[in-house]
C-alpha cells in the first residue's frame, strides 16, 4: 500500500530479518532502494537509479491481447505516449530478442521511453514460442521463423490499425537479435505494412 502501481523486490534482509532491502519498480520508474524496518512498519528512501527520470513524464505501459489469425491469443504491451489519447499514433512495432523463452514484461525500458517521448506509441508482442504461457505456447514457435511467429507481428499491427490506435502510414518496426530478423523479416515479407 505504501508504493502502490510498482513492483517490489525483497533485496536482501539483516540475518534476523528485521530490516529488508527493497527494490521498487513500474513501467515509468527505473527504481528507486528503500529500507524497511519491520519493528517500525516504515520504509525509508536510500537511492533513485535515474534521479534525472520524472516517472510523471513517462509514457504508462498496458497489457494488451488479440487473437492471431488461427485463433491462438496473443499478448503483449503497448505504450503510448505521456498525455497523449491512443488514435491515430505513429507506431513502433518492437519485437524482442531471444525467440524462444524470452519475453516482454511489464516495466521500465529506456528505449521504449525514448520512442514515447518522440511521440510514438510502441507495441511489444509476445509472439508465439515467447517464455512465461507455458510450454505449449513456446513449442508453437519452434519451427516458425517468418512463418506462424511473424504473422503474429503482422496481426499485431492490423490490431493496432483497425482499433485506431495505429496510423497505417506511419509504421516502422525496429529490434535486435530475433527482433532484427523480424525486422528483416516484416520489411520482405509485409512492406506495405
Amino acid at each position: 500500500a505504501s508504493l502502490p502501481d510498482t513492483t517490489n523486490r525483497l533485496l536482501h534482509a539483516s540475518q534476523d530479518g528485521s530490516r529488508r532491502l527493497i527494490l521498487s519498480t513500474s513501467d515509468r520508474d527505473p527504481g528507486v532502494y528503500y529500507l524497511f524496518d519491520q519493528a517500525t512498519k516504515k520504509i525509508e528512501e536510500l537511492a533513485v537509479i535515474k534521479p534525472g527520470i520524472d516517472p510523471d513524464k513517462m509514457a504508462p505501459m498496458r497489457p494488451i491481447s488479440f487473437r492471431a489469425r488461427d485463433g491462438l491469443t496473443i499478448h503483449g504491451y503497448l505504450t503510448v505516449p505521456a498525455g497523449r489519447e491512443a488514435k491515430g499514433l505513429p507506431l513502433v512495432l518492437h519485437p524482442h530478442g531471444g525467440p524462444y523463452g524470452i519475453r516482454d514484461s511489464w516495466g521500465f525500458n529506456p528505449e521504449i521511453q525514448f520512442y514515447a517521448n518522440r511521440g510514438y506509441a510502441v507495441l511489444q508482442v509476445n509472439y508465439r514460442g515467447s517464455g512465461g504461457y507455458g510450454a505449449q505456447f513456446e513449442r508453437a514457435g519452434w519451427k516458425k521463423w517468418g512463418l506462424e511467429m511473424q504473422h503474429d507481428l503482422t496481426d499485431a499491427v492490423r490490431w493496432a490499425i483497425a482499433g485506431g490506435i495505429a496510423d497505417p502510414q506511419r509504421v516502422v518496426i525496429a529490434g535486435a537479435s530475433y527482433g532484427g530478423y523480424a525486422t528483416m523479416a516484416g520489411l520482405a515479407f509485409t512492406p506495405e505494412l
